[in-house]
């Protein structure tokens, strides 16, 4: 009986691991990769009216405007003519996990969407504080600020047709207005101020099938399985030898019992 249970737990084992095997070597997943590069932004100024003006036509998640040796309790104020982004004031940076503060994060409580973090309009102001600011903000909640996504698909021309719509869908030509403002509502002067504006801008670089080691993952299939059904045949086995030993037992037992008679 111990060796059929052996036998067939080993049949299901390699059974099972095959299973594992085959299925890594034809995934519906596929692997994004994008440039996630940063890219310098030409800056139009008017510092008698407190106004900077740029232009962005690509695929970009950042945006990052930095200011040097402005004006202090004023506020900054950052406008899109031609949609709408995200901005909060600890945007990009260290949160208590040590891991950077971001918009979006996984929705946990049914595993789909997103959950948005940051307020969401055309325009957004951060109160300036000292001569050096720094103000970031995100425009896109589709394109992978890690520059690589995964997505399923049915195969690689439909996985390519998905993975440029997404960087296509992210262009959005737009006029941006930045402006220097005090409490009063009116623009500030701001003569001998500097103000650099960079993006991180997405090109796709590469689409495949999201790729895992087989033999990687059959060997520790079959780690596990051999681990579930050592468990399962510990009771067992231990039944049979402690039956087995009993049985000896007693028929030692009995032998005595007619060798004295």
């Amino acid at each position: 009986m111990l060796r059929t249970i052996i036998g067939l737990g080993l049949t299901l084992v390699l059974i099972l691991s095959y299973a594992v095997y085959s299925a890594t070597l034809d995934s519906s997943f596929y692997l994004a990769e994008t440039s996630n590069m940063k890219a310098m932004l030409d800056v139009d100024e008017d510092p008698s009216n407190g106004s900077y003006y740029f232009e962005t036509d690509t695929p970009i998640t950042w945006l990052n405007i930095s200011i040097d040796n402005s004006p202090v309790d004023v506020t900054l104020e950052v406008s899109s003519l031609g949609g709408v982004w995200w901005h909060h004031p600890n945007l990009g940076l260290d949160s208590d996990n040590d891991m950077p503060f971001q918009c979006f994060s996984p929705d946990t409580s049914d595993y789909e969407g997103l959950v948005e973090y940051c307020s969401r309009s055309s325009s957004h102001s951060i109160e300036v504080d000292s001569q050096m600011e720094e103000f970031r903000g995100l425009l896109s909640q589709d394109l992978p600020l890690s520059g690589a996504w995964a997505f399923i698909a049915d195969n690689s021309t439909h996985a390519n047709l998905i993975a440029n719509s997404t960087i296509n869908d992210s262009i959005l030509n737009r006029t941006w207005t930045v402006r220097m403002i005090d409490s009063e509502g009116s623009v500030v002067n701001t003569s001998g101020m500097g103000i650099s504006v960079s993006v991180v801008e997405h090109e796709i670089l590469d689409v495949s099938p999201y790729r895992i080691d087989p033999v990687t993952e059959m060997i520790w299939g079959m780690t596990a399985l051999i681990g579930c059904f050592g468990v399962v045949l510990i009771l067992p086995t231990a039944l049979y030898i402690a039956a087995t030993v009993k049985s000896k037992k007693n028929a030692e037992s009995i032998k005595a019992i007619d060798e004295d008679e």
